[in-house]
């Protein structure tokens, strides 16, 4: 176990899960180490590599990390956030890096300064495997920015909108009560740490901030789980598009009343009756343009069509809904 300096509590803990990725593994750490903003820790827990992981682990001395046996890289990167002792998390997986040497200053100075707000998020790159940079992921944000704090709340509700894991820098205490348990079933609850930290995070309130950043790249290879688990993600994905969906039909029809937490967890507000059709009004207007607002290409055609018809019918059910 390679245990780095345990002297102070830093700023941030960057969390890595790893197995057998030992060829991408000084250029992940390399990138935290490029970083101007230097009061932080990097914790990674591998999951009993075969290949050199271990090898070049111990070159890097500020490295806290561990390697035993796991289930999946979930699980991993939940041991390795109940070992941080920072006051915000990054995570980063064994593929990734960081692009802007500046980003952890910048995503520190929103967190110190900004206390309604318990993420800074920025943009994400795709990196072949060979290290050629390919799209930036939702490049529109940069001149077309998403919604920030509050408002954020009716544009994830209707476009399903992620938050990429290599780019977000959240409080400490906020991530472990997103953040879930890896368990292995079939539902993206309990299966996929991505995809139910975004869940957590918004339904129980908490506000992001965006910065048009693009802050890190992500890796695409044979080995990666984007690739591996295609088939496991894609079923994941539309279960999670499902539950946000019901969970804002919920709340649009007042049977759920959404709070808005800060920083600290403490209640900031409540979406109140009078503010509802606001709130519906804005969340099928991102349903109906959803990949407008993502900067996607419309497919057209017949499915473009029946996906509005059924968005449309969803409206007029949920205002029927509230009428009786």
């Amino acid at each position: 176990m390679g245990m780095g300096d345990m002297t102070a509590r830093p700023k941030i803990s960057i969390i890595t899960a790893s197995k057998n990725g030992a060829s991408f593994l000084r250029e992940t750490i390399e990138s935290i180490q490029q970083q101007s903003f230097t009061d932080y820790e990097h914790v990674l827990v591998d999951g009993a590599s075969t290949d050199n992981t271990i090898e070049i682990l111990k070159e890097y001395k500020h490295v806290r990390w561990i390697s035993e046996p796991d289930r999946h890289a979930d699980d991993g990167f939940y041991k390795a956030l109940w070992m941080a002792r920072g006051e915000y998390i990054m995570l980063c997986c064994i593929s990734d890096g960081y692009l802007d040497k500046d980003w952890f200053r910048k995503c520190v100075e929103v967190l110190d300064n900004k206390p309604d707000v318990s993420m800074a998020y920025g943009l994400a790159q795709q990196m072949a495997e060979d290290g050629s940079l390919g799209r930036v992921v939702c490049s529109t944000f940069v001149e077309h920015p998403p919604p920030q704090k509050m408002d954020f709340l009716p544009f994830w509700l209707g476009t399903f909108s992620l938050c990429a894991e290599s780019t977000f820098c959240v409080r400490a205490d906020v991530f472990k009560k997103c953040f879930p348990q890896y368990e292995p079933t079939s539902y993206f609850l309990q299966n996929h740490a991505l995809l139910s930290f975004n869940y957590n995070f918004n339904t129980k309130g908490y506000l992001p901030y965006f910065l048009p950043v693009v802050a890190s790249f992500g890796r695409y290879h044979y080995d990666s789980n984007s690739v591996k688990l295609v088939g496991l993600n894609r079923p994941m994905k539309k279960q999670y598009q499902a539950a946000i969906v019901q969970y804002g039909n919920e709340v649009l029809t007042g049977r759920i009343k959404h709070i808005f937490r800060d920083g600290r967890s403490d209640v900031i507000k409540a979406i109140e009756p009078h503010e509802l059709k606001f709130y519906r009004q804005k969340v099928f207007d991102y349903r109906i343009n959803r990949k407008f607002y993502l900067g996607k290409k419309h497919a057209g055609g017949l499915h473009y069509w029946i996906r509005k018809l059924k968005i449309l019918i969803g409206y007029f059910l949920c205002r029927r809904r509230i009428a009786h």
